[in-house]
């Protein structure tokens, strides 16, 4: 079989993620990880942005056209944006200028985190820094590529903060991820078109999504090849802003 048919390439287009909010919406009630407003037909929608803020704005502006607010975990680790560039703190201000709200993407691996009392810590600290650099509240978060071990991490709340891992996201809410540009369990258009899943958790990752159908590595690549432009293009720019010479071999 085709790759492409086997894992869906089409499915990951910024057009069919509006169709997906679109069946979403008739099946369930949008609900926020601070704010369960009923019972049944709960659906809790959430971005972890390992890669591309870029494409975090996309769907900011996608979901806001539709009536839709969630959550954007942001990464301070991140191989390919740094939340403290201008550009990328202005995209951020952006998407929660669109009725979106701001969690914490933590990486326990990154402190050698091996008890609760350093995530804590930890938390507390990316907390801190974060509400500071965009004057937003931050109530919840999500672990980076958890292993089981870090998975044990499953009370309600650390350092005040929702753990979208909880216990009671692991055993009360089912689970439907795009993680690596595929669905790696479930499809998430049959989980939202059957709509039997009563209490539902969907985690998708801006960078697997584009306005074109590519494969996942094309995907992938796009937003490599794209940070590398736009370092290329900010020394260019900043060199003639300057007035200075910008030298290669020709003349």
């Amino acid at each position: 079989m085709n790759n492409s048919i086997r894992y869906h390439f089409s499915d990951f287009t910024f057009e069919n993620y509006r169709r997906l909010l679109r069946i979403a919406r008739q099946k369930y009630v949008f609900c926020s990880f601070d704010d369960i407003t009923v019972d049944n037909n709960i659906l809790i929608w959430r971005h972890d942005v390992d890669y591309s803020m870029h494409a975090a704005l996309n769907f900011a502006k996608i979901e806001n056209e539709e009536g839709i607010s969630s959550t954007y975990f942001v990464y301070l680790h991140s191989e390919l944006y740094n939340l403290l560039e201008s550009e990328i703190t202005q995209l951020v201000n952006e998407i929660l200028s669109l009725d979106h709200k701001l969690g914490i993407h933590f990486n326990c691996d990154f402190y050698n985190i091996n008890n609760e009392e350093e995530l804590e810590y930890y938390l507390n600290f990316e907390k801190y820094l974060l509400e500071h650099i965009f004057k937003h509240s931050i109530k919840v978060f999500s672990f980076h590529n958890p292993t089981p071990v870090i998975l044990e991490f499953n009370k309600l709340r650390y350092a005040g903060l929702i753990n979208t891992y909880g216990e009671f996201f692991q055993k009360e809410m089912t689970y439907c991820s795009d993680s690596n540009g595929y669905w790696r369990h479930r499809r998430l258009e049959d989980v939202l078109s059957k709509g039997n899943d009563n209490k539902l958790q969907v985690l998708t990752h801006p960078e697997w999504w584009h306005f074109q159908i590519l494969s996942p590595k094309q995907r992938i690549y796009r937003c490599i090849d794209g940070r590398a432009k736009n370092n290329k293009d900010w020394y260019d720019k900043s060199l003639k802003e300057d007035g200075r010479e910008n030298i290669d071999w020709d003349i």
